[in-house]
């Protein structure tokens, strides 16, 4: 599913997110399935490197959740287009609930370069 971006970092513009597979709000996310996600966003600033923070949000209290950083589809340039892409994997460990994710990529400084909120629904295979 792609959605309309509820928010953007204060260092960049996100334009556009794609959840895969996600056909409609909130996303259920599989037991033992990978999700990717592909955001498009426009730097305000040049950055040498950047991380990605992924935190459920539990009864209204951030829990980090371990992602690898993903990849870019080009440098992190202000002014030019750059497509993030990453992949998630869906532990059967995860407890069957509903809840948001704050999804954050951050440069070299830490600051946000986008970020946004999914409502997700962890669901057995």
């Amino acid at each position: 599913m792609s959605w309309i971006p509820r928010s953007h970092g204060t260092h960049g513009q996100l334009s556009s997110i794609d959840v895969d597979p996600c056909p409609m709000e909130p996303c259920a996310l599989p037991h033992g399935k990978n999700i990717t996600l592909r955001a498009t966003f426009t730097p305000n600033v040049d950055s040498a490197t950047f991380k990605s923070s992924v935190h459920g949000i539990i009864l209204g209290l951030p829990v980090p959740y371990g992602v690898p950083a993903g990849s870019l589809s080009g440098p992190i340039v202000a002014g030019q287009e750059v497509v993030y892409t990453n992949t998630l994997h869906v532990s059967p460990l995860y407890p069957l609930i509903q809840l948001n994710v704050k999804w954050e990529v951050l440069d070299e400084h830490n600051r946000d370069l986008f970020c946004f909120l999914i409502p997700v629904h962890i669901t057995s295979y």
